[in-house]
């Protein structure tokens, strides 16, 4: 537009630039995930998810064993590898060992992204999205990984028995107002449903189930093929499959530190 002004103005008069768009804060609060029990192995309930916020270089960022839950400019919104991820547990309403699960989860995902997480110790706080930020941030609440109801939690409320757990993340960053938006999670909450049995671990358990969360806290959506972990109904697997390796590579430290301007 600033080229075509120029044209247009008359002979020996001053064309005005026009000035450049102001940059200006995003976010995204997730749409909730839902992770099901499979009632017929044959036959397993697919839950209903939000599609990206953005289809930018969409086909070349996903495949048929992983796919990411938001993308900006083509690339996938996940947290900042470079800076530490805290994380509190809330295991008053859980099984006898499941704090003992959850830090083996935490850990292998940490593992398999190169991040560095930070156990600040158990919490009352109960998981829900009232514990998320909602004004933009440049710092990182620690995760509230725990054990809940729908009684207690929004995240559970009014869901059906099959559902296992549930995650709900926030992502801040900026547009500069020219089309380039870079943004980072900043928190995320992860609420596993107490009413169910689930062994500690081994396939269909609270182990896989804790694994599969966190591949949502991380940035990994479900994708379409049922057998990865990450599949939007609990598959017949203990642990991360390829796929789901694959994309926690691609939000991990192996892709760089994510540099926001101005934070």
């Amino acid at each position: 537009m600033a080229a075509l002004a120029s044209v247009l103005a008359p002979t020996g008069a001053a064309s005005t630039a026009l000035a450049a768009p102001a940059a200006h804060s995003i976010m995204q609060l997730s749409e909730p995930d839902a992770l099901w029990l499979p009632t017929q192995p044959t036959s397993p309930v697919l839950a209903t998810t939000a599609g990206p916020t953005a289809t930018v270089k969409l086909a070349a960022l996903t495949s048929p064993s992983y796919r990411f839950s938001s993308i900006l400019d083509g690339q996938p919104v996940r947290w900042n590898p470079c800076q530490a991820i805290h994380w509190k547990a809330n295991v008053a309403r859980g099984p006898v060992g499941g704090l003992d699960v959850l830090k083996a989860a935490v850990a292998h995902v940490a593992y398999k992204t190169g991040t560095q997480w930070v156990f600040d110790g158990t919490t009352a706080t109960v998981p829900n999205t009232a514990y998320l930020p909602k004004t933009p941030t440049n710092t990182n609440k620690p995760v509230v990984i725990g054990w809940t109801d729908g009684t207690a939690s929004d995240l559970l409320r009014y869901k059906p028995a099959a559902v296992l757990g549930m995650t709900r993340t926030v992502w801040f960053g900026v547009d500069d107002g020219m089309g380039h938006r870079v943004a980072a999670t900043r928190a995320a909450v992860v609420a596993l449903d107490r009413t169910d049995r689930l062994p500690l671990r081994g396939v269909q358990s609270w182990s896989a189930t804790a694994l599969h969360e966190l591949g949502h806290v991380m940035g990994l959506d479900h994708p379409a093929d049922t057998h990865q972990l990450m599949a939007s109904t609990l598959p017949n697997v203990s642990t991360l499959q390829t796929g789901d390796n694959t994309g926690l590579g691609r939000v991990g430290k192996a892709a760089g530190c994510v540099v926001i301007p101005g934070a």
